[in-house]
């Protein structure tokens, strides 16, 4: 993972929040965020999950929808962003780490998500 940790391009939040993944035919699976930044997130998944991953990145429209929630002022808001997997290491018996980078986010999300950080990042 030290590697994926080097090519970076922005502070990574760690979260450990819940989400969860739409896939084509209707199939969702449930994950949790373990770091988002403004390009992308880090799931922690099981190998049900990581093999739906898998499966999806090999099709023509690779991205896939992502719901999560975001704490901001007291108020829970509903973030809906599309993605696509970039990479995904096992990291126990059952476990896998995924990379997902941001293909479609609209711009309200985006000031969201730049707020979330901004402030996830200020010295308390």
């Amino acid at each position: 993972m030290e590697k994926y940790e080097e090519k970076r391009k922005y502070p990574r939040i760690i979260v450990d929040y819940p989400a969860t993944l739409l896939f084509s035919g209707n199939q969702e699976a449930e994950v949790l965020i373990h770091d988002i930044c403004p390009g992308g997130i880090q799931v922690r998944c099981d190998m049900k999950t990581a093999q739906m991953l898998k499966t999806e990145k090999g099709k023509s429209a690779h991205d896939f929808g992502t719901i999560f929630i975001l704490s901001q002022d007291g108020e829970q808001i509903k973030i809906t962003v599309r993605c696509r997997l970039v990479y995904m290491v096992k990291i126990d018996e059952a476990a896998f780490a995924a990379g997902m980078q941001f293909t479609g986010m609209d711009n309200a999300n985006r000031k969201i998500l730049k707020r979330f950080i901004e402030s996830s990042m200020e010295p308390l």
